[in-house]
Parts: structure tokens; C-alpha cells; sequence
């Protein structure tokens, strides 16, 4: 196939117009007056004749005339006029929506949160916040741990309420929540009687747990090991239905924050605690460590610091 011949068009010569300028011309042409379209724009009849001289040197182009009567464009002004008038009408259009959402952003709160926090830590929080700020949109991202943190990384989120363990250097924390972990068991385990299980009790059944609880995990291991003990071999998931679902299979316990299993148990599940060792999983705020967060923001992370260590 022949080769295409090469664009040798010039690039276009970039636009050297003010919009200011623009502005004043689609006034003397809509006015038929240079005195006229100063006293509308508020400015003195020759700041509005030089702009008028300036566009017109730009374009190369004579742009208004005059007769005895008033100020018209020239054929090419009435061309200009036209294009003018659509492109300012759509920039207007988009500058004034920046200030509405701009506005809209002042009052407006985004939370990222884990889908359990968002269930079981929240709606009461965002109630109350809502009755005391009823002019507030509170918007509540439930996302999975990782992308809940992206959230917030990017800054589609104000704020997290997740568990952060301070590694990542982009964020600062304030812990919210120190919530001590129990199992949660299907009816007829051999826990459920007592509802309350040790270490070695526990280590006899598989552990399951979600997946971002790694850190949790390690912890476990590292106890059951200093006491001669080993971890069955055990599932993780993503979701906490899904581990619901292999605890009613017997596939092993769940462990999971107090407040969490509270509002999870279904179908008969038991609540049991953990003697001898405590584990705890500490639920923060986090927002990114350079942010400066506006008045709404900032009364909202009030609230929550106060909603929950109200309920500690």
C-alpha cells in the first residue's frame, strides 16, 4: 500500500484573546455604543476603546464601524459576535458550575469505611450528626479495606474509618474504636455452650477471619506457638456473608470485633469470648497527613470522636 503523505499543515497559531476583550466587544455591538457598554461594564469610554483596538489587532480584522447614528460590526465583527456569544455562554455555564459544586463541597462530608464499620459503627453516628447539622450531605463510600484507603489517598474521600496499623506514611490516625476480638460459632459447637473459649480451646478449630485481619493472624500464630500449639489450616474471604456461610458449613469459627459479631449473629451463631489473651482491632480516622480539612469537615470528625467514645 502507498505510504499516506505527511500533514504539512502549520500548527495553529495559538489564541492571544482576552476574554475581557471578547466581553467588551459583544457589548458595544449589542449596545450600538462605546459609552454605553462602559457605563454597563463599569469601566471609562477609552478602557472600553482600547479593548476594542487590542481585539482587533489580535485577529487582524476590523470588528465595529461607525455611523451617524450608532456603533455596528463589520461582517466579520457579526461572525465573531455569533461564535462569541456561544463559547462565553458555555464557559459561563461551566464556571457556574464549579461555584455550585464548590458550594456544595463546603457542606458536604465523604467517609470511606470498611462495609462492617459502615454497618454497625456508623448509622448511628451519621443520625445523630444529621440531627445536629441538618444542612450537612454526610455521603458514607462502604468499600472493601484496600480501596477505602485509595479513597482516601486520592482524595475522593475526606476521611476513613478503618483499621489503620500506621505503616503508611501519607496518613495520620487517630484511633476511634478499641474493639477486643471474640468467635462467633454455629449452634451446637462444642464452644457454644460455655461462650467462653481459651487459647487452646480455640487452637483445636480452624480460625477464620477477613482478609485484611493478616496482622491479626500473625498475632494468633505467634501466641498459639509460644504455647507449644499449631493453627489449623484455615479460610479467609473477603466478605463477611461468605464466612457466615463456612461457619453454618463447619468449616472452622470466626473471630471478628465484638461490635461487629453483634450485629453478624444470625441463625442461632454464639458470641464467645476469648480468655487468658486479649485481641484487640483498633478502628481510626485517618486523612491524608498534609490535609487541611474545612469547618464541615472538621466538626463532622468531632462528632464521630465523640459518637463513639460515647459507646466505648
Amino acid at each position: 500500500m502507498p505510504r499516506r503523505a505527511k500533514s504539512t499543515a502549520p500548527p495553529s497559531a495559538p489564541l492571544r484573546i482576552e476574554i475581557v476583550d471578547l466581553e467588551t466587544f459583544i457589548a458595544v455591538a449589542s449596545l450600538g455604543s462605546f459609552s454605553a457598554a462602559a457605563r454597563q461594564l463599569n469601566i471609562t469610554q477609552p478602557s472600553v476603546s482600547g479593548r476594542i483596538q487590542r481585539l482587533e489587532a489580535s485577529l487582524g480584522a476590523k470588528l465595529l464601524v461607525r455611523t451617524t447614528r450608532k456603533v455596528e460590526p463589520t461582517r466579520r465583527g457579526m461572525l465573531l459576535r455569533a461564535e462569541a456569544d456561544r463559547t462565553l455562554a458555555g464557559l459561563r455555564g461551566l464556571v457556574d458550575q464549579f461555584r455550585r459544586d464548590a458550594a456544595a463541597s463546603r457542606n458536604r462530608v465523604v467517609v470511606a469505611a470498611t462495609q462492617m464499620v459502615a454497618a454497625t459503627m456508623l448509622p448511628d453516628v451519621l443520625r445523630s450528626h444529621r440531627e445536629r447539622y441538618p444542612g450537612v450531605d454526610v455521603q458514607l463510600r462502604d468499600l472493601r479495606h484496600k480501596d477505602a484507603v485509595q479513597a482516601v489517598a486520592t482524595g475522593d474521600a475526606d476521611l476513613g474509618v478503618i483499621h489503620f496499623d500506621g505503616t503508611d506514611k501519607r496518613f495520620r490516625a487517630l484511633p476511634l474504636r478499641n474493639e477486643p476480638i471474640v468467635l462467633v460459632v454455629p449452634p451446637g459447637h462444642p464452644l457454644a455452650r460455655s461462650r467462653r473459649a481459651t487459647l487452646d480451646e480455640m487452637a483445636a478449630f480452624p480460625l477464620m477471619m477477613l482478609e485484611q485481619y493478616d496482622g491479626m493472624k500473625t498475632r494468633i500464630a505467634a501466641e498459639v506457638a509460644r504455647h507449644r500449639l499449631a493453627l489449623k489450616p484455615a479460610h479467609s474471604a473477603g466478605n463477611l456473608m461468605t464466612l457466615m456461610g463456612m461457619v453454618d458449613a463447619g468449616m472452622g469459627i470466626l473471630l471478628l470485633p465484638r461490635v461487629m459479631a453483634r450485629h453478624s449473629l444470625q441463625a442461632g451463631h454464639v458470641m464467645v469470648e476469648i480468655e487468658g489473651i486479649t485481641f484487640r482491632r483498633t478502628f481510626s480516622l485517618v486523612m491524608l497527613r498534609d490535609a487541611k480539612p474545612n469547618l464541615v469537615v472538621r466538626r463532622f470528625c468531632r462528632h464521630l470522636r465523640q459518637a463513639l467514645s460515647d459507646r466505648l
